[in-house]
């Protein structure tokens, strides 16, 4: 989703309400992102800033910690913002440097520091291959 600078300039806030796709995904944990919805503005302060207050929801499908199968995983995070126009690191956000905001790179930044470090869809899981053993809860020994 792009969102022109010289309107936001003009406007002084621009409202958001919309589904996002983002489709270019460079990890290799999160496989897809699905039903992203984000829900805030953005706005021109006066100190020549860019407030950006959003709420992002949606689901990411990630593999399983233990069986690698897929697991979808609900997304509700917010972003909350102020970036310096002038700053370099703004300036990765900018689309081929016009006056061109791209708001998947902050969606995306965002993202991933909400995947979780592992997780698993099994509970009470008896696996077993050569040399290991993984053990349930119904595999407990009773003494």
């Amino acid at each position: 989703m792009e969102i022109n600078l010289g309107e936001l300039y003009n406007k002084g806030s621009i409202f958001l309400d919309s589904d996002v796709t983002i489709d270019n995904i460079d990890s290799h944990i999160i496989k897809k992102i699905e039903n992203l919805h984000i829900n805030g503005y953005l706005k021109y302060t006066l100190s020549e800033e860019i407030e950006v207050n959003l709420a992002v929801t949606g689901k990411i499908i990630i593999p399983d910690a233990i069986t690698l199968e897929d697991i979808t995983y609900p997304l509700s995070f917010a972003i909350t913002e102020i970036y310096d126009e002038n700053s370099p690191d703004f300036q990765k956000f900018m689309k081929n440097k016009q006056n061109i905001l791209d708001i998947n790179e902050i969606l995306w930044e965002n993202i991933v520091l909400e995947v979780p470090i592992s997780v698993t869809n099994n509970s009470g899981l008896q696996a077993h291959g050569n040399g290991w053993e993984l053990n349930g809860d119904s595999n407990k020994k009773e003494s």
